[in-house]
């Protein structure tokens, strides 16, 4: 039987969480059955090749994993991506919906660092708060829905789901790039690491990665546009 929680994701049209990494983590993401694994248990394992991409976690959570629902935390990314001085490339890993309802999740309504992680909640009541007809965001300004507000989308672009500890390598399904060209790359990446492009499905999506035109589209209802990308195109 759904519980509340679970029965809410599926009349919003929730299909995925999304997780931001820098490209140059899918390699190691492929090469083992873990998947993306928290700060906390990457500082432990002295042998991770993975680096986490925020070692500060300002949060507290340094046990959970920072997802948002639906799309891309994009207003995140135009801060991470000046800090990669030498790999540039980013990419959205799409996760599987379940964690949401998972007991060990926990949601912020705004980015979860605000007051040190002091706002975030756990089950239904914190999953609620994030559809909330308006929340206080970042540099005190208020940001409110609309009724052309995409349903599956929170009402702050920068609106967090904290997944405990792991997501495993089989519930992250896909894998989002800018353009065609970074899709070629990233799968030859894989190949010739031996690992299996095939184990993710890549679409081509730059609107993820444009905050600016992604808060548009969700304010404006429209879900932006995704191109799948066989991987079989890059010999």
């Amino acid at each position: 039987m759904k519980s509340e929680l679970e029965n809410e994701v599926g009349t919003r049209g929730i299909t995925r969480l999304c997780h931001f990494t820098p490209a140059r983590n899918l390699v190691h993401i492929a090469a083992q059955p873990d998947g993306i694994r928290s700060t906390q248990a990457l500082r432990d394992d002295q042998s991770a090749c993975f680096t986490a991409t925020d070692n500060y976690r300002i949060d507290g959570y340094m046990d959970h994993i920072c997802c948002s629902v639906e799309y891309p935390n994009a207003w995140y990314l135009a801060k991470a991506e000046p800090l990669e001085a030498l790999f540039k490339d980013w990419v959205v890993l799409l996760v599987a919906p379940h964690y949401i309802w998972q007991p060990t999740t926990r949601f912020c309504a705004r980015n979860a660092a605000a007051g040190s992680g002091s706002q975030v909640v756990a089950a239904l009541d914190g999953f609620r708060s994030l559809f909330a007809a308006s929340v206080l965001g970042a540099y005190g300004k208020v940001r409110s829905r609309n009724p052309k507000h995409l349903k599956c989308s929170p009402t702050d672009d920068q609106a967090e789901v904290l997944v405990k500890s792991k997501i495993p390598l089989a519930e992250i399904p896909g894998v989002a790039v800018k353009n065609e060209s970074q899709a070629k790359n990233e799968i030859a990446r894989l190949r010739y690491a031996g690992a299996n492009p095939e184990i993710f499905r890549f679409v081509i999506a730059p609107i993820l990665f444009d905050k600016y035109r992604l808060s548009d589209a969700i304010r404006s209802g429209k879900r932006p546009a995704e191109t799948f990308y066989p991987t079989h195109l890059c010999p």
